[in-house]
């Protein structure tokens, strides 16, 4: 699909163009996944669970979930202020887009986005992630049943995104977010700053991604729930025991994730498309890891996706690889996606989404 754009199509090329590029770039390929791989020293232990914010973890975007979350080279609609904020560039009008993910325990994942070009000027977007899972009663020891209170849990991130091209190949950019978490009674929040590139290689159709995401500062819980009475001289007769004081609470890091990857169009014919991509993982609460993914099109209305995420991860922390998608353009400027993403013993989750073009 070309950048920025909902309608399909592309230039014609020999029938076996394609496969001849393939191979005279496998070294390439190879070359760079190996770099991504090795760029970083494998973890000497597990730190899942370390970090704050996990909603900021969950992809966004059923196109780009049914590419096996495999997309920082490619991306290039109102989804890339979560993935790479460069991917902006591709846009050459307005956009809008929403998505929605089922996610489990009868939560859910909203992203809704907006962006428009501006011509030499540059693109400008802002989005909103929102996880919510509905409202839940308080439960206790002695009221087990519930004690007629409700409260939910919430994680929210608002972000503003620039994207500017520098050269024809190259284009960089970066989204600035606010980031709050809530349960109950409870709050933390943090700024956080988002930066990436894209770059269009000398090689045919081999696109390069980069991003660092979640750069920032670190979260701390505060709230009512951490207020208590305590005697400071309980051995004292007399002495004041209902003296308020807070728990203090440990900060924790948000989820800082590099991102490398490559895009590599095996097929692009005036009715057909094939695209392959691969993505280098590197978080700060887990051992490196890989994403592949591949999207076909047809005459530039019908698209289909799929993907394999997780690879080299330790099984405990890396379960549910299979990613599958499709998406329709309606009428030129309206695209519908839907993915689905087996997340292991947990189950699996669909994503639905759909984005607009002006």
């Amino acid at each position: 699909m070309p950048h920025g754009r909902i309608e399909g199509g592309a230039p014609a090329h020999q029938p076996a163009s394609g496969l001849y590029r393939a191979a005279r770039l496998l070294p390439v390929l190879g070359q760079i996944v190996l770099l991504g791989l090795t760029a970083f020293p494998a973890a000497a232990q597990s730190k899942v669970g370390t970090t704050a914010a996990a909603f900021l973890e969950v992809g966004v975007g059923a196109r780009n979930v049914g590419m096996g979350e495999s997309v920082v080279a490619t991306v290039d609609d109102v989804t890339a202020m979560y993935w790479n904020p460069a991917g902006l560039v591709g846009l050459t009008g307005g956009q809008v887009g929403f998505q929605y993910t089922e996610w489990f325990a009868g939560t859910a994942l909203q992203y809704a986005a907006g962006a428009l070009g501006l011509g030499r000027m540059g693109t400008v977007g802002v989005h909103i992630n929102l996880m919510d899972s509905g409202e839940m009663e308080v439960t206790t020891l002695e009221f087990e049943d519930g004690t007629g209170e409700t409260f939910r849990v919430q994680d929210l991130a608002l972000g503003l995104s620039y994207a500017r091209r520098l050269t024809n190949t190259f284009s960089l950019g970066g989204t600035l977010k606010y980031v709050r978490s809530r349960v109950w009674r409870m709050a933390a929040s943090a700024l956080a700053l988002d930066l990436g590139v894209q770059y269009d290689t000398p090689f045919d159709h081999l696109r390069l991604g980069f991003s660092i995401s979640n750069f920032g500062g670190e979260m701390q819980l505060a709230g009512d729930n951490t207020t208590v009475r305590v005697d400071l001289d309980p051995q004292t007769s007399g002495d004041n025991d209902g003296i308020l004081a807070q728990l203090q609470t440990r900060s924790w890091d948000l989820p800082l994730l590099f991102r490398i990857g490559v895009a590599y169009d095996l097929l692009r014919t005036r009715h057909s498309s094939l695209t392959l991509t691969t993505d280098v993982l590197y978080p700060n609460n887990n051992q490196q890891y890989l994403n592949l993914g591949a999207e076909f099109g047809f005459r530039g209305l019908l698209f289909l996706r799929g993907g394999y995420t997780n690879l080299f991860l330790p099984d405990a922390y890396g379960q549910g690889h299979l990613r599958l998608g499709f998406g329709l353009n309606l009428v030129g400027i309206l695209r519908a996606d839907y993915a689905f993403a087996d997340r292991g013993d947990l189950g699996s989750v669909n994503v639905i989404g759909a984005v607009v073009q002006f």
